[in-house]
């Protein structure tokens, strides 16, 4: 089940790392006897780079990031194109995003409790699948539909490990990177020598390709335990089991439920989510409407590039709200289920009421209804109305100036 895939696109995130930082700053290896990873020593170099990243990031490059961006705003009008803006706007959010996941694998507390909840998560799945499925299992995970999520998880990788750095390379080496344009302007010159250039479009694509690692690190963290949530829900209840049996995975996926949730709060920027969403989602629909207008510079990069960010957005939205959504409507259905059968029993009816229903809230506060019944689809209903909302306001704005 999701053990075993989980298991091989850990493995892929942490060689991912390594290979995006030149094996020079990280802070995981993968045992390949034992089948997991491991925190390095902090007296190593390996993690004392990655520490040093960190401090760079935050001193170094957010700073860059602010100035580019005071250059924009007082830049005189027609000196800086849609993709030199569009760029900064990109930038800007992967580092306001990816800061804490650094400032979290900094602490060497963090890294070990990461790799215990981690692992935690996936042998929990694995007990399960022992315990309830000791024999033909690929027909069980065929029907419930654990392919298709499969298929996903492995184009994000793909994505995020193989193709991103890519696109990140070029970038970097063109004239629309944000740190060139930054050079530019400090050095208040028209180009720069190709050695100090090649310097700079380095430095910013190891530093985003970082990021980019780290950050799939961490959201695949919190997928790996909405996946098993909604897995083991839908079988709790779809299969017969003895009431202790039924209580017994109950519990022990709220369990789960609650180490996710404590590491998706350490992270930060995972409970913002839908904050940060809206954001990239609004920016990528107003470029993507702009492009099209009579009169604009169109560019096939930012057309491109918009269309990735907003399906990218769309995409952990719905991961993050509606499987969790249907997760819990499957645990209160479960709860109802367990009631009508044991509800006239003195002592287990008391058990099952004691019950709330499974659920991953990945936010900072939550309200009486969220902590009663779970995450609901309006959620995500509200994350449409909101985009739609205000890439409206924005584009009529534009179009009174």
């Amino acid at each position: 089940m999701w053990h075993l895939i989980g298991t091989r696109q850990f493995e892929v995130c942490i060689k991912s790392i390594h290979r995006n930082s030149l094996r020079c700053a990280y802070f995981l290896q993968w045992e390949g006897k034992e089948g997991k990873a491991v925190p390095i020593k902090s007296y190593s170099r390996k993690y004392q780079g990655f520490q040093c990243y960190a401090v760079f990031c935050t001193l170094i490059i957010l700073p860059v990031y602010f100035l580019r961006w005071y250059q924009i705003l007082t830049a005189s009008p027609g000196s800086i194109t849609v993709i030199q803006y569009y760029a900064c706007v990109v930038g800007t959010i992967m580092m306001l995003v990816g800061l804490p996941f650094l400032w979290f694998f900094s602490k060497k507390s963090n890294l070990r409790k990461f790799v215990t909840y981690f692992h935690e998560v996936l042998n929990l799945d694995k007990r399960f699948c022992a315990d309830i499925f000791p024999q033909n299992l690929a027909p069980q995970s065929k029907n419930l539909r654990l392919t298709t999520v499969t298929n996903i998880v492995n184009l994000i990788n793909i994505m995020a490990c193989y193709y991103s750095p890519a696109l990140v390379i070029w970038i970097s080496f063109s004239d629309y990177a944000p740190l060139y344009g930054f050079a530019l302007h400090v050095l208040d010159v028209t180009s720069i020598h190709f050695a100090l250039r090649v310097i700079i479009a380095t430095v910013i694509s190891i530093t985003i390709s970082i990021l980019t690692s780290v950050g799939y690190l961490c959201a695949f963290f919190e997928v790996s335990g909405i996946v098993v949530l909604y897995f083991w829900s839908k079988i709790l209840r779809n299969k017969e089991f003895s009431f202790s049996k039924t209580i017994q995975i109950y519990n022990q996926l709220k369990l789960m439920t609650i180490l996710v949730q404590e590491i998706g709060h350490d992270l930060i920027s995972v409970c913002l989510h839908h904050a940060y969403a809206v954001i990239i989602s609004t920016i990528a629909m107003y470029y993507f409407v702009v492009q099209f207008t009579p009169g604009k510079q169109m560019s096939i990069l930012v057309t491109y590039t918009s269309l990735l960010m907003l399906f990218g957005a769309t995409g952990l939205e719905m991961l993050a709200i509606c499987f969790v959504a249907k997760a819990s409507f499957m645990s209160r259905a479960t709860l109802r289920k367990l009631f009508m059968d044991h509800g006239k029993d003195k002592n287990r009816g008391k058990i099952v009421r004691s019950l709330q229903p499974n659920s991953i809230s990945l936010e900072f506060l939550d309200s009486v209804d969220t902590i009663r019944n779970g995450i609901g689809m309006d959620y995500f209903v509200r994350y449409f109305e909101r985009v739609q909302s205000h890439t409206i306001n924005w584009l009529l704005a534009t179009n009174l100036d």
